[in-house]
């Protein structure tokens, strides 16, 4: 579980192991979480899962980008205030709009050929899950839309690594 290549630069670029056995063993831990929750999810029309091993390190930091991007947005509100709604999108508040702004960036279609071929050879999951399933690991995605405790979007468990 070598997905966080900094751990093994110190603060000037020398390439040396920094972290301790205890933080090294807690990273594991959270990234294990991430590599077998991403491969528990089949993805339908090819009867394939996520490789979670293959995808750890860019669906680390895909749940932790979104993750210090909405600190940094909530710290802009409370700097600046709330923003204006959008026309035709007055239902949704502020944060809500954050969340729907990171998913239409992973809009798209892909044939099941091509999602095929993604799912053995791509480090990135597919679009869809690099939408729901970070959106499920922010509990502040279920807080700003109220989702229901143990549904798919506000599940029980879920995985963080930073």
């Amino acid at each position: 579980l070598d997905s966080f290549a900094g751990r093994q630069f110190d603060a000037i670029g020398n390439l040396r192991e920094w972290w301790d056995t205890a933080a090294k063993k807690r990273f594991e831990e959270r990234a294990q979480c991430i590599v077998s929750q991403y491969g528990k999810i089949e993805v339908p029309g090819t009867a394939l899962r996520i490789n979670g091993k293959l995808t750890q390190g860019e669906n680390i930091a895909d749940n932790g980008g979104v993750k210090q991007a909405f600190r940094a947005y909530k710290n802009y509100l409370k700097k600046h205030g709330e923003e204006k709604r959008i026309k035709g999108l007055e239902q949704f508040n502020n944060e809500q709009m954050f969340f729907l702004g990171y998913a239409t960036v992973w809009c798209g279609h892909t044939t099941n050929d091509a999602m095929i071929h993604q799912i053995i050879t791509d480090i990135h999951s597919p679009e869809r899950y690099r939408v729901n399933q970070v959106l499920a690991n922010q509990p502040e995605f279920a807080a700003a839309f109220q989702c229901e405790v143990g549904t798919p979007m506000n599940p029980i468990e879920r995985c963080a690594v930073w």
